[in-house]
């Protein structure tokens, strides 16, 4: 799920975060989740810290790529450079081209749309649940240009109810074909969030982008 050139654009946290506090995190074990993505029993649980950045050579596996992991030496630019942002803080699922996405919650569209810079999320949706009485923002990125066609602000959606698919590296960004998946406690601003932080901005950031395994269960 590593591009061969990785000059991307970074996404400060202050492009989500105004500084205000943090809500408190959702007691997310009161509730039952739907899977988002069919997984097999056997997949790759990928180690980016090891610098191994390429990816696997069968575009039908399926793979993970893990949260709060930092990746050194993967994401190249000035920006990323500068800032050392090499902490990711979604979770990947590799996957192949077409692979169907579903709602892990019941929820509504938020906001969605196309992140068009070299290996940005390209295609993406962000949904908003509340749970245990809290607003829980999701973003799926890298998706196909059809994952959007129908959608509207507002629109209910049910838990277990498809939403999206996998896209592939013409429309999902340039990357190899696997969704970001994130979770925010803050309300994004557009359709958009930053998938990897720097070591200064980590323990806030973990705060407002709580672990995806508290809705996906024990993938790894």
């Amino acid at each position: 799920m590593i591009p061969s050139t990785s000059k991307v654009q970074a996404k400060k946290l202050s492009s989500i975060d105004s500084g205000s506090p943090v809500p408190d995190c959702p007691n997310f074990s009161k509730y039952l989740y739907r899977k988002i993505v069919d997984l097999p029993p056997k997949y790759t649980i990928h180690d980016f810290t090891r610098a191994e950045y390429s990816s696997s050579s069968n575009e039908s596996d399926f793979s993970i790529g893990r949260y709060d992991e930092k990746r050194e030496n993967m994401y190249k630019g000035e920006l990323f450079e500068k800032e050392q942002r090499n902490i990711h803080v979604g979770i990947d699922i590799g996957g192949p081209v077409g692979t169907k996405i579903k709602s892990f919650f019941d929820g509504n569209v938020f906001l969605f749309g196309y992140n068009n810079k070299p290996f940005d999320y390209g295609y993406t949706l962000v949904m908003e649940h509340v749970i245990d009485n809290k607003n829980v923002y999701a973003l799926y990125g890298h998706l196909s240009k059809k994952s959007l066609q129908g959608k509207y602000k507002n629109q209910a959606i049910e838990a277990g109810e498809i939403i999206a698919e996998i896209g592939n590296e013409n429309e999902n960004g340039g990357w190899p074909p696997h969704l970001h998946f994130q979770l925010s406690l803050l309300k994004p601003k557009t359709y958009d969030m930053p998938g990897v932080v720097s070591e200064a901005e980590r323990d806030r950031a973990l705060k407002i982008f709580p672990d995806p395994r508290n809705v996906l269960g024990a993938i790894y």
